[in-house]
């Protein structure tokens, strides 16, 4: 392995002030052994087998860091596959070297060792080898040819997380390991990165780095100027319980591929995921790769759109990007123009597996469809009546009538009509004035603003149903269901406002005429009701109604053309939040509604 030094030569510092100066580059030097980052940190040592580890800001980062404690200098080539992450290449640019794309291998689609080998120069000093969609690389050939030529070797291990390669996993065999923890990843943790190594040198090298260049012996001396990439406690906290769940998490991806592979085996034109022998995917992504030349993909992935399936097409060879010149890796630009990435979330049912495969099957079989139309079973049946329902109640109206000491009551669905009655907005607007603590988004009230917002209840928003509360031609004030989680029979109570001159108790007996409603009609089991803690009235409403307290987020306010939202997030210059949001449940029945997880 060629490591030019970039840090001060001199004594090695111990792994105690290793240990001292890696805590220091995560959190400011104020944490201590217990936290979440080394928990974090020590987690995923263990799951790689390797010795050391940096829990950082990205993977990027993280990448970055490893070669410039590799010794990568300007002028120098690294070898990368042209299929991956934009961030593979430019962590090489950062350290002002120059990424040589090379092809990859067809049925993984990760770099080839063949086509690296052809790629080396005097110039060269190592290779990135990326474990892509949960297919880890090769890496028997790979560490050869690094080993036969003297170069280093760093895993991008992000999409290889929980995969193997001849029972070693990703990212236990290059001189660095990065992972990342953003996005759909198999553990995510909003952001974050990890480095990790066995090698005690290019640990200390890469701790001193990500600590700024601070001395180990001093915080306030600098040896040399190092890089921020820190990552926060709570960020750790996400990702040490996403990856203390890791094997459950994998699990469930190769249950997903498993209904995949079953449902769309020996279909003409088409093939997924390869299965070799030397490896276990962790199936990350569960790939469609078109070997017919008569079905384009582009074609493919508007059909399934069409069909509310979220496909996505494969990465873009980095080369062609237009920093880059085109790199000869023809095996890369065909795999980008005909690999679809199928829906392979964790939450990803077995029904809608059977729809999205029936649908591919109907595509390949009738390509003249614009999209699929295939029955949906089982919840997306449930889903698609419901969602039907809604839209005939909005637009041709729909009433449940109540009792309410001895006066007759009713919750009205608003409907695409009332948008059009300028007394009605007058009114709203009214509501909203008085009860602005009600709502997480405060925005200036106008007609025209509160007829936007009606406007978006009807048309846009699918799975919210909004009623007046209303007594013949009077309307005392709204309710609203919204946020629907079909496939476990779940939705929100929202928008419940009451007029201070209503009859006393019509908010609760209204609200339970909806409760009501909504099981015997929807199927529903559990209701949330998330009420904004000032909201003293709601939230006494809510307690009396049965509703329990699961949780409560800090909110802050952010200014926002025409108003202000609350984010359950920290907003710069906010020390203290500025309002609570307090989540509440209520289960409406005891009883097990069929087909429910």
């Amino acid at each position: 392995m060629i490591i030019d030094p970039i840090l001060p030569q001199g004594p090695s510092i111990t792994h105690h002030e290793i240990e001292h100066v890696t805590s220091a580059c995560a959190t400011g030097w104020n944490m201590n052994s217990g936290s979440y980052i080394s928990a974090f940190r020590q987690t995923m040592a263990r799951i790689t087998g390797q010795k050391h580890s940096l829990a950082l800001s990205s993977c990027t980062g993280a990448m970055h860091i490893a070669l410039n404690a590799l010794g990568l200098k300007p002028g120098h080539e690294v070898l990368v596959p042209d299929l991956a992450d934009f961030a593979v290449a430019a962590s090489v640019t950062y350290c002002g070297a120059i990424p040589v794309f090379c092809d990859v291998d067809p049925d993984t689609l990760c770099l080839s060792a063949e086509d690296a080998a052809r790629k080396i120069t005097p110039n060269t000093r190592g290779l990135i080898a990326v474990h892509l969609y949960g297919q880890p690389c090769r890496m028997t050939p790979l560490m050869e040819l690094a080993a036969q030529n003297g170069l280093f070797v760093l895993e991008d291990a992000t999409q290889g997380m929980g995969s193997s390669y001849n029972g070693r996993p990703a990212g236990s065999f290059g001189h660095f390991a990065a992972f990342s923890f953003k996005g759909n990843k198999s553990v995510v943790a909003g952001e974050g990165g990890m480095l990790l190594t066995s090698d005690d040198l290019l640990f200390d090298r890469a701790a001193r780095l990500a600590a700024g260049g601070r001395s180990p012996g001093n915080p306030f001396v600098y040896d040399f100027i190092g890089f921020n990439y820190s990552i926060s406690d709570l960020q750790a906290a996400l990702g040490f319980a996403q990856i203390s769940r890791l094997d459950d998490l994998i699990a469930k991806k190769k249950k997903i591929h498993s209904w995949y592979r079953e449902r769309l085996a020996d279909t003409p034109g088409i093939r997924l995921n390869p299965l070799p022998q030397d490896s276990q995917p962790s199936f990350l992504t569960n790939l469609l790769f078109i070997d017919d030349q008569n079905i384009p993909r582009s074609k493919m992935i508007m059909q399934l759109h069409a069909s509310n399936i979220l496909a996505e097409p494969a990465y873009f060879p980095i080369s062609s990007m237009p920093m880059f010149k085109e790199a000869q890796t023809p095996v890369a630009y065909a795999a980008s123009v005909k690999t679809v990435c199928l829906p392979s979330g964790h939450n990803r049912t077995e029904e809608e597996v059977d729809y999205i495969c029936a649908a591919i099957r109907q595509l390949l079989t009738e390509p003249g469809r614009d999209k699929a139309e295939v029955p949906p079973s089982g919840w997306l049946k449930y889903k698609s009546d419901t969602l039907e329902f809604f839209a005939e109640a909005k637009k041709h109206g729909f009433s449940i009538p109540f009792e309410h000491n001895g006066h007759s009551y009713a919750l009205k669905a608003v409907t695409a009509a009332d948008i059009q009655d300028a007394e009605l907005i007058k009114k709203i607007a009214r509501w909203r004035e008085e009860s602005s603590i009600a709502f997480l988004t405060r925005t200036t009230v106008t007609e025209e603003s509160m007829r936007q917002i009606l406007n978006n209840y009807i048309t846009a928003v699918r799975d919210y149903i909004l009623f007046f509360i209303t007594e013949g031609e009077h309307l005392y004030g709204q309710v609203g269901l919204n946020d629907f989680a079909f496939h476990k029979h779940e939705c929100c109570i929202d928008g419940l406002y009451i007029e201070g001159h209503a009859p006393k108790g019509l908010a609760a007996a209204a609200c339970e005429t909806i409760f009501t409603w909504a099981e015997k009609s929807l199927n529903i089991i559990n209701i949330f009701n998330h009420v904004v803690a000032s909201n003293k009235k709601v939230r006494l409403l809510a307690a009396a109604q049965g509703f329990r307290e699961i949780s409560r987020t800090a909110l802050y306010r952010e200014e926002i053309p025409g108003g202000e939202i609350f984010r359950p997030m920290y907003m710069p210059g906010h020390d203290t939040p500025d309002e609570y949001l307090l989540i509440c449940k209520k289960t409406l029945s005891s009883s097990n509604t069929p087909g429910t997880e």
